[in-house]
């Protein structure tokens, strides 16, 4: 009987991470969509409201996807997304799939609240510490994002 008993830790434990990857799965799922910036800043400090107007966002996959409008043309930046849906609150990882900033996780948390989404990550230059909650100040110097899903 003692012997199953380290079987039995271990099948629990791999079922909890299996049902928490799914559920990580089906949250990802369900983001997938374009996005407008409803509200940004940093370190406290918002964001003109001509650069709200020139930047969206999308999900497909595990593909995060922010898109800069200028003069003519249009400017991509593509982040790989790993969200952890059994953290309080929601962690969420996006590493930079290209430029100086490639494969570099930016550590941060998302919430979803009906048909918006608000995401806060730290500077990777100031600490390398995931944020614990949704705030954007002079002293923590967080990013702080709110989107809506076009519809």
């Amino acid at each position: 009987m003692l012997r199953l008993l380290p079987a039995g830790v271990l099948l629990l434990v791999v079922v909890g991470v299996s049902a928490d990857d799914a559920a990580s799965k089906k949250m990802l799922k369900e983001l997938e969509g374009s996005y407008k910036a409803v509200s940004m800043s940093k370190g406290g400090e918002p964001a003109p409201d001509e650069f709200l107007k020139a930047i969206s966002f999308s999900v497909k996959g595990d593909t995060f996807t922010v898109t800069f409008k200028k003069a003519d043309a249009n400017e991509d930046k593509a982040a790989t997304v790993v969200i952890d849906s059994s953290k309080k609150p929601v962690s969420i990882d996006l590493t930079p799939k290209d430029g100086p900033e490639a494969g570099k996780p930016m550590l941060g948390i998302i919430k979803v609240e009906k048909d918006s989404i608000t995401l806060c990550w730290t500077d990777r230059g100031e600490k390398t510490e995931r944020p614990k909650e949704f705030t954007s100040t002079k002293e923590n110097k967080q990013f702080l994002i709110v989107m809506k899903k076009s519809k």
